[in-house]
């Protein structure tokens, strides 16, 4: 095979190459767009999903925050801490 049989060869392999890489992003692209047009509801529902584990998450932060403040702390305010955590735990429940 000579050099210029060779550079048509890889010319086409790459075109071919990137023909395919078009169409998936197309493919891709066709999906997103129908998927903003009829799932409105499934962006707001992602939306309140999204809210709600934020939420989740700061309350965790704060019970890791008071769950290190005990370990970390000595044992009588330990104790007093553990007292007004069981006493706020009944008012809540």
């Amino acid at each position: 095979m000579d050099i210029a049989t060779m550079v048509v060869v890889i010319v086409l392999v790459v075109l071919g190459f990137s023909l395919l890489i078009v169409k998936w992003g197309l493919a891709h692209e066709e999906k997103r767009m129908a998927m903003k047009a009829t799932g409105g509801a499934d962006f707001q529902r992602m939306g309140q999903m999204l809210a709600a584990t934020q939420t989740e998450m700061a309350g965790l932060r704060e019970r890791v925050q008071v769950l290190e403040r005990l370990a970390t702390d000595d044992d009588s305010k330990l104790a007093s801490d553990i007292e007004r955590l069981r006493s706020a735990e009944t008012m809540r429940g």
